[in-house]
């Protein structure tokens, strides 16, 4: 049985007697594991997450009525900018009352999603909007108000419980659940009424308490999924939220967003920022072996780049799109987890029920590539990628063609090549080269990822930092833009060292320091922002702001300042040609690790 669904004899009575302790001494008895753990502990508590790989997120709630995005919708909302506000706030509101969404079937989407290969379910129990999709006991509005006291599923015309019944479909297929919650609530009364907590103790007393009826009225849960605070740490009471939740489960994952978007977070307690995994949104992640993540990924994107609730005119990716974006996490060493959104009714959109049924097939046949695996050894790009577990290595190859794969060798030598079935693939060694090349044939390619399994003499024992196709390097998209280290304009502590392919930003220990470049752009579009660098360890966050632009991206730990690795930092349009600067800077100061920039290029996407 898994340790996130049981609590030891010996802990329980550890347990019962810190509660009868004062509140204090009782506190200090409870472990919060990002603060207490070894990395060892750390990775065990994860090891299931890691297996996994493959997970399902759900929106939906009242605001799908409105075919609008949810919380993002309403107008006059107290956060956020201009973008996607339509519904006033007085209609989105009193969408609940005719909110009866009687062909929900939770079982139907658990099965779905285990036969699609998912492991575990992440499903939204309440967004920025403060709707609770179970009938929580908690109060939220006074009597006689407007609105309903507790403003929940209760106050629906639906007779059912979501929550609760995704649980039960969870539980029944063996699937793991997780509970995504809102910190911050644009509707709550109380919500963010001063600077400090005994200002805001009635909501942080309410959000709280919701959490624990989640934990512990529709548990075991394996993932607390929190989607962003906002104010100031001094305004909530976080280290007191992660103590309840980890005396009720010790076991416990939780993402990378419940104190993000805090400012003035103490330097002791940045671990909670960060939690067990980074959270890439609608995003591929920059491949990271050394900490866990996982895209959560829109199955069914809007042009206005929303889509995480129904929207009518969202459309559904093809399956081909989706089976790669699984497989560029999967040998990136990270997780997807793949966002649906139920129509109003609860019945699914047919064409994202078709992608889940049509993953099912690909998933029987390749699930040895997938899961108890992890990325690597060769950093994945455009051409695909890999995944290993001991002394096999399996390659994604997302458009085989009748000419040889090239790839940068391995310590280990290639033993053996075939197909998923067994059937042998033609490959040889260049030895003036130093390099492995093979041929898959026409019959042994799959019309979305082509796996080929490689035998090799020994175990894997590390990742090649760098490009894994031998002649990757050699593939320059006309009109990109390249910024060198020597000429960039540097502050604080960065210098810029070697030259030619050696050249390098280094020395960026200052959080406060930044290097800049001219940036002329002749020809408008959308550009593709290309970053190579190298960190001992994850945690960075990055600026990259073209004149008023900015893209943020976490820096990838490569375990070293030798190992740099390439990866994408997002995109930025420029709609008319202009001269401004290209600058990188620090983020988050507090958590900011040192790192070295190699080079940063802006690739044309158009």
């Amino acid at each position: 049985m898994p340790a996130s669904r049981f609590l030891p004899a010996l802990l329980i009575g550890s347990l019962a007697f810190a509660a009868r302790l004062p509140a204090d001494d009782a506190d200090s008895q409870i472990a919060i594991p990002q603060l207490s753990e070894t990395p060892a502990e750390a990775e065990a508590r994860l090891q299931w997450f890691r297996d996994a790989k493959f997970g399902l997120f759900i929106h939906w709630g009242p605001a799908t009525l409105s075919g609008e995005e949810i919380s993002w919708g309403m107008a006059d909302r107290i956060e956020g900018g201009e973008h996607h506000k339509k519904v006033p706030r007085e209609t989105y509101m009193n969408l609940y009352r005719t909110f009866n969404p009687v062909k929900f079937d939770a079982e139907n989407i658990v099965s779905l999603a285990d036969k699609a290969g998912m492991k575990y379910v992440v499903f939204v129990t309440k967004h920025h909007d403060g709707f609770c999709l179970w009938p929580t006991a908690e109060q939220r509005f006074p009597e006689g108000d407007q609105f309903p006291v507790n403003y929940s599923i209760a106050d629906t015309p639906y007779a059912g419980n979501p929550v609760r019944m995704m649980q039960e479909a969870a539980r029944k297929h063996g699937l793991r659940i997780g509970w995504y919650y809102s910190t911050r609530d644009w509707t709550h009364p109380d919500y963010l009424q001063g600077d400090q907590p005994a200002d805001n103790e009635v909501y942080n007393d309410y959000y709280e308490n919701q959490v624990m009826e989640l934990l512990t009225d529709y548990g075991p849960v394996d993932i607390m999924w929190f989607d962003h605070a906002f104010g100031r740490w001094d305004q909530y009471t976080i280290p007191r939220l992660f103590k309840k939740i980890y005396a009720v489960n010790p076991g416990l994952l939780v993402n990378n967003r419940a104190a993000k978007g805090l400012r003035e977070i103490p330097k002791g307690f940045m671990p909670l920022r960060q939690g067990d995994f980074d959270t890439p949104e609608n995003r591929m992640g920059a491949f990271q072996h050394g900490r866990a993540w996982e895209s959560c990924m829109i199955l069914s994107p809007h042009p206005d780049h929303g889509g995480w609730s129904y929207r009518p005119e969202a459309v559904t990716r093809t399956l081909t799109e989706t089976l790669r974006l699984l497989s560029s996490c999967v040998t990136g060493d990270g997780n997807m987890l793949l966002n649906i959104a139920p129509l109003p009714d609860g019945s699914l959109r047919p064409e994202e029920q078709a992608i889940l049924e049509g993953i099912a097939p690909w998933m029987d046949r390749y699930r040895e590539a997938i899961y108890n695996t992890r990325g690597g050894p060769w950093i994945n790009g455009t051409w695909g990628g890999s995944t290993y577990r001991g002394a096999t290595v399996y390659l994604h190859l997302f458009e085989p063609d009748d000419g040889p794969i090239e790839l940068n060798p391995l310590p280990q030598q290639i033993l053996a090549a075939t197909t998923i079935d067994g059937t042998p693939i033609p490959f040889a060694a260049n030895e003036d080269r130093g390099t492995v090349s093979l041929e898959v044939p026409a019959e042994a390619r799959d019309p979305h990822v082509t796996i080929v399994r490689l035998t090799l003499d020994g175990e894997v024992t590390g990742v090649l930092y760098g490009p894994a196709r031998a002649n990757e390097t050699d593939l320059v998209v006309p009109g990109t833009l390249t910024f060198a280290p020597v000429e960039a304009t540097r502050t604080g502590t960065v210098e810029a060292t070697g030259d030619g392919a050696g050249a390098r930003l280094t020395h960026w220990t200052d959080p406060k320091s930044t290097a800049s470049w001219p940036l002329e752009i002749d020809s408008p579009g959308t550009y593709r922002i290309e970053l190579t660098s190298s960190a001992q360890q994850a945690g960075a966050t990055l600026a990259v702001r073209c004149g008023t632009q900015n893209t943020y991206v976490h820096v990838p730990g490569t375990g070293g300042f030798g190992n740099f690795q390439t990866y994408t930092a997002g995109s930025v349009t420029f709609p008319n040609a202009e001269k401004l600067r290209l600058t990188l800077a620090p983020v988050d100061h507090a958590s900011w690790q040192p790192i070295d920039v190699k080079v940063v290029r802006l690739i044309p996407a158009n």
